[in-house]
């Protein structure tokens, strides 16, 4: 554990959490303590690694590589896909767990230069070797991304195919809240797009039901998933409560401002399509939006502000959207 920590430059301090003090990592650290299930998992959460890599006793040559790259950047190093390759040459002299986290960080590298030909064969490759090491997480993890890629290609019936499976793996597994929460995220927003309500709305309720265990960033996205389902649903009232606790979730210093800001121009628009209108929510947000929007520099989001800001506007005029 110490060895992965200090790969990746982080502090003790920066791995502790709820319920896992820079003491208690001092101790599994020193092998004084062995941890528990739950700190298990939140160690592989954290590190981005799957529990076997904590099992093996000596550090093989592909493992040495793979610390090596977990060290850097996917997103600058441009060694990182040769030095993967390179190391996935021999599968028979590579532990399979330090395989299966090689092949995942490869399918990064792959994201990141915006191969998908390549990701999509190696995300693949490992849900099929998360199944041959038995490990249903490991299968889930990868299931999940390709639901994630496949949606992003626009083909969401084979999305919706590979989330499915993911979120059965879990249900059928007893799998921890983290893994199910993240099938069911992907499953539900695929749901809501091919307008299966019904089933989009079961599953959000399912994965509400999840959300006090749930770290922040993935409760934000929980939040924000039930919250459109409910709009499709014409269930407005309910659709910004969950989105005003999304933003109560997610504070502007919280290091995500993309994020920050688009949950607010969705709740502008969320609240100019209620029936009657909230212009003053509208407006408030849109305040708080503006100066993010400055700051981040992007014309989408320009675009977007001040498409909602003319919205708002007409609407303070007395007329009515010609689409409404």
């Amino acid at each position: 554990m110490r060895e992965i920590r200090q790969a990746r430059g982080m502090m003790q301090a920066e791995l502790a959490g709820p319920g896992m003090s820079p003491a208690y990592l001092s101790r599994l650290e020193s092998g004084n303590r062995p941890p528990t299930e739950r700190a298990l998992t939140y160690l592989c959460d954290k590190l981005g690694v799957p529990a076997e890599v904590f099992r093996q006793e000596y550090p093989d040559e592909a493992a040495q590589r793979l610390a090596v790259v977990l060290s850097g950047s996917v997103a600058e190093d441009a060694d990182v896909v040769p030095l993967l390759l390179e190391s996935l040459e021999r599968p028979a002299e590579m532990d399979p767990a330090v395989r299966w986290q090689a092949l995942w960080v490869l399918a990064e590298a792959y994201r990141t230069q915006g191969d998908g030909e390549q990701e999509e064969q190696t995300l693949r490759a490992l849900i099929a070797l998360g199944a041959e090491i038995g490990n249903p997480r490991l299968e889930v993890r990868a299931r999940v991304q390709l639901a994630r890629y496949l949606q992003a290609c626009g083909r969401n019936r084979e999305a919706l195919d590979a989330a499915g499976r993911a979120h059965a793996v879990t249900a059928e597994r007893a799998m921890p809240q983290l893994d199910a929460a993240r099938a069911l995220l992907v499953l539900v927003s695929l749901e809501a797009d091919a307008g299966r309500l019904a089933e989009a709305a079961a599953h959000t309720d399912e994965f509400l039901a999840l959300m006090a265990e749930l770290p922040a960033g993935l409760r934000v996205e929980a939040l924000w998933t039930a919250s459109t389902v409910r709009v499709r649903q014409k269930r407005h009232a309910e659709a910004v409560l969950l989105l005003e606790q999304a933003m109560s979730e997610l504070t502007c210093t919280s290091g995500d401002l993309t994020l920050w800001l688009r949950l607010r121009l969705a709740a502008s628009w969320l609240y100019l399509q209620m029936a009657p209108r909230n212009l003053g929510g509208a407006e408030r947000r849109l305040r708080e939006a503006g100066p993010a929007v400055e700051l981040l520099g992007s014309a989408k989001y320009q675009r977007e502000f001040l498409a909602l800001c003319s919205y708002l506007a007409f609407y303070r005029g007395g007329g009515a959207h010609p689409g409404s």
